[in-house]
């Protein structure tokens, strides 16, 4: 990764400033502080106050968690600390403001939030705020009374930092796209937010910048460059290296995926039934990538170091078939269980243990994680997940059901009328006895909240299940 964001005469829209605050946002929000290291260097060097940058990163507790706010700040105040022993005098800036004496502080972030929608803001919010009222508190009292009480940022600027955080995390699409239109009602611009897509790009993925561009209506950029180099590498070693020669290929591999920016994979193996054929399958991300590849100190001294080891080398370059499966071809190692069975990370929720109890009403696996212990509520709140394919039979219950999307892409269908699609962040409210079924669709995992109302006395009453063209028929309209 290139540690130092594009000067602003690489952009035309987006100043230094506004550049760096919003790689060290995307990083926060990511978790990487490896790099976020660097670009809290870079945002210092061109000019951003210490106090900008703890105002930005403590405002991001509020949409990436208390874990990854506190983690950066771990950071940058090593950062600090470092630079100030080089004798590196940093401005620290206006002052943080910590007082806020509103006697009405939910009406104080109500009229904040309202000149930053420019639209009226019900209270409490409707949904959330009706089904949460102390979730509606906390968004107004906290967030947009007390912090954004300090004017050491202005609400552009933390508009753009919560924009940038928004446009790194996967499945916030619908909050991306509010903060944009507040974004815009505080002076962002479009050819901002283009610019932001390609820093997005740089310091995320080109799939979140993406993300971003589909956020305010712009042409998706192709994710696999057309000079993209495929490369598989057909090796045999002389016996008596061998072993040597598998622990310096581990370290060079793993150093050239770790460290170069432009390399996608190396992933290399040997046969088994002769482990002294070795393949290496190599994916850069053009051809300038693998020709600095070349250049750099681990592959010069993996070559040097291997050279008498290797009995044959014969290289072939390859054209990829399916570019879409490709960008997800390594995907399904992040989704396996501890027991070896596949799950999903669809959800920022716990997946929990596979649900055995009522496996004989579904079909194809799925998973239940009970969210709530408190029995006095009466209201249980459980994360649902489905497998690809998997769909529970038709059902009802009497005192009705709650369906909160998640993550990933479902179906769900009430007797009588037509299936639907439903992706997160779609409400699905069912009334008592009305028979239904919900499931994921054949291509995606899918998980809910599921909320019982009532609970002690809301009986489920299972019927039979799904009929496979149904389901089929569901999956296409």
């Amino acid at each position: 990764m290139n540690a130092q964001v594009k000067k602003s005469n690489g952009f035309t829209y987006l100043n230094d400033h506004q550049q760096n605050l919003s790689a060290i946002s995307a990083l926060t929000a990511s978790g990487d502080t490896e790099n976020l290291s660097k670009v809290l260097n870079s945002g210092l060097d061109s000019g951003l106050a210490i106090n900008e940058i703890k105002e930005a990163l403590v405002q991001l507790y509020a949409y990436c968690g208390f874990p990854r706010s506190l983690n950066a700040l771990g950071v940058f105040k090593t950062v600090v600390e470092e630079r100030a022993a080089k004798g590196i005098i940093d401005k620290e800036g206006k002052k943080i403001t910590v007082e806020n004496t509103s006697q009405d502080k939910y009406e104080q972030g109500r009229k904040v939030l309202e000149e930053l929608t420019q639209a009226p803001q019900q209270k409490p919010a409707p949904g959330f705020g009706e089904f949460a009222p102390r979730a509606d508190a906390f968004l107004k009292e906290h967030l947009f009374a007390d912090i954004f009480n300090s004017d050491v940022l202005n609400f552009r600027q933390r508009e753009f930092v919560t924009i940038s955080a928004l446009a790194a995390m996967p499945g916030v699409e619908p909050q991306l796209k509010a903060h944009i239109g507040m974004g815009k009602n505080t002076g962002i611009t479009d050819e901002q937010l283009n610019e932001l897509a390609l820093i997005i790009d740089q310091y995320i993925s080109p799939q979140q910048g993406n993300v971003l561009r589909n956020a305010i209506g712009e042409k998706e950029l192709p994710l696999i460059a057309s000079d993209m180099m495929v490369r598989i590498s057909e090796i045999e070693i002389v016996p008596e290296f061998l072993d040597r020669y598998k622990s310096i290929l581990e370290e060079e591999s793993a150093a050239s995926v770790r460290i170069e920016p432009g390399v996608i994979a190396i992933f290399p193996m040997f046969q088994k039934e002769n482990p002294n054929q070795v393949r290496i399958v190599e994916i850069y991300v053009d051809k300038k990538a693998y020709e600095s590849h070349l250049k750099t100190p681990h592959f010069k001294e993996y070559k040097e170091s291997t050279l008498p080891m290797v009995k044959s080398l014969k290289l072939m370059d390859m054209n990829v078939l399916d570019t879409k499966t490709m960008m997800t071809i390594f995907s399904k190692f992040n989704n396996r269980r501890e027991d070896g069975n596949s799950q999903s990370t669809v959800s920022a929720f716990p997946v929990g243990k596979e649900n055995t109890d009522l496996s004989k009403y579904f079909i194809g696996k799925s998973y239940v994680a009970s969210l709530t212990s408190n029995k006095e509520l009466n209201l249980p709140i459980a994360n649902v997940t489905f497998e690809p394919g998997c769909r529970n039979n038709w059902h009802k219950h009497t005192n009705g059901q709650i369906l909160i999307v998640v993550g990933g892409e479902g179906l769900f269908q009430e007797r009588g009328k037509k299936s639907r699609t439903i992706k997160e962040g779609d409400i699905i409210e069912i009334g008592p006895d009305v028979e239904h079924w919900h499931g994921a669709t054949k291509d995606s995992w899918f998980a809910h909240l599921s909320i019982m109302p009532d609970h002690e006395s809301n009986k489920n009453t299972w019927m039979e299940a799904v009929n496979e063209e149904d389901y089929e028929t569901a999956n296409k309209e």
